[in-house]
């Protein structure tokens, strides 16, 4: 199956996704992910880039960091920057729709019929296992994409400054952000988002 893409990342498969298909991908993301954020990245990528083929690895992993560092809910965000390379805006507004619609009925779910049984044990040892399972995404999530961006040893380097700005100084995860942000920009510069660039200036 030809998975090349166009000028703006998307694949020539997506060229004639329907609107339809969009909101069902991103509703059952939305719906079958926990935790949300970062914990949903894998399930995306897995449904855009690996199943669907919608759009190429590195133009993903381009549009998470964006989605990470401007303001917002980075599940909303994601959807919005992916659904709008795939069809513009009424894209970006179907994969929005698709993205929070499953947690807004839950919500009103458990709210109207759940709230009692709360403090029942089993109820409680059941959401501590979801916890745990969103540990464990989370965990998976920097595995996958630490493993495609983690290239070069100047690319650990801006790992770990934004990992000590935060875990050692204990200053606000905005610093990390920063910090990793400033070193990219002199230790890595050049438009790839899985810094070939980067390591092509290390031989």
């Amino acid at each position: 199956m030809n998975c090349r893409a166009g000028s703006n990342g998307v694949s020539e498969n997506a060229n004639s996704v329907s609107l339809v298909n969009i909101f069902g991908t991103f509703f059952r993301i939305g719906l079958f992910t926990l935790g949300g954020g970062l914990a949903m990245s894998p399930v995306m990528r897995h449904e855009l880039v690996i199943k669907r083929r919608w759009m190429k690895d590195a133009d993903f992993i381009s549009v998470m960091s964006l989605a990470t560092v401007v303001p917002g809910a980075i599940a909303v965000n994601m959807a919005y920057l992916l659904g709008r390379r795939l069809r513009g805006k009424t894209g970006a507004a179907i994969a929005i729709s698709g993205t929070i619609l499953p947690s807004f009925f839950v919500i009103l779910f458990i709210a109207g019929f759940l709230l009692p049984f709360f403090n029942y044990p089993k109820v409680a040892a059941f959401f501590r296992g979801c916890a745990i399972a969103v540990v464990g995404q989370l965990a998976f999530a920097g595995f996958i994409f630490g493993r495609k961006l983690l290239r070069s040893w100047r690319h650990f380097i801006v790992c770990a400054g934004g990992v000590l700005t935060i875990g050692v100084l204990g200053m606000h995860p905005i610093w990390g952000i920063m910090a990793a942000s400033v070193l990219g920009f002199w230790l890595c510069p050049g438009d790839n988002p899985q810094g070939a660039d980067c390591h092509a200036n290390d031989d």
